[in-house]
């Protein structure tokens, strides 16, 4: 009886708190939350930068800053791949007596291991090269995408002169 007696005091007290809260709530045009987000463009000289510097860490750096996310995951998968390629060819070539049971003596595996040392190189150089190639094409495939335009201002006249010496000084308008 006790419990019952609890459980009707609390969905009266509900009842109480949020009936005249919802009598008096106005909806008002204006409560419409609209998503907005604003687009930058994105530079295509930057992207290829950052293919080359942090790009060689982790591949797909210059894809993730023009937001393809599919191929710069792609890139850093192909790198982590021949990162293992790497290390599984190493380890057999400075210990190849942990992979003769595999056919071939101990010459052979070391070659072997040499060998998938230098498929493992070549591939993390091709999805670096890839990444590097790929990173501005991607960001002028976003802003086309997007209808957003990059522009690049060349500074005709270099801090003011006035004997015409032009500058080569860019300023990067977003």
């Amino acid at each position: 009886m006790f419990k019952r007696a609890v459980c009707f005091s609390m969905i009266l007290c509900i009842a109480l708190v949020s009936v005249p809260t919802l009598m008096f709530a106005k909806s008002y045009a204006s409560d419409v939350v609209i998503d907005e987000v604003i687009l930058e463009p994105k530079d295509p000289i930057v992207a290829t930068v950052i293919a080359i510097g942090p790009g060689l860490l982790a591949h797909g750096w210059g894809q993730f800053y023009s937001e393809n996310y599919r191929m710069g995951l792609t890139l850093l998968g192909l790198e982590l791949a021949s990162i293992v390629v790497m290390g599984y060819g190493a380890i057999q070539n400075t210990s190849p007596g942990m992979f003769v049971g595999g056919g071939g003596d101990v010459a052979d595996q070391r070659k072997m291991g040499g060998n998938k040392f230098a498929v493992g190189v070549l591939l993390f150089a091709a999805t670096w090269f890839a990444d590097i190639v790929l990173a501005g094409r991607s960001a002028e495939a976003y802003n086309t995408e997007h209808n957003l335009e990059f522009k690049v201002q060349e500074e005709s006249l270099l801090n003011g002169n006035s004997d015409n010496t032009f500058a080569a000084v860019y300023n990067y308008r977003f």
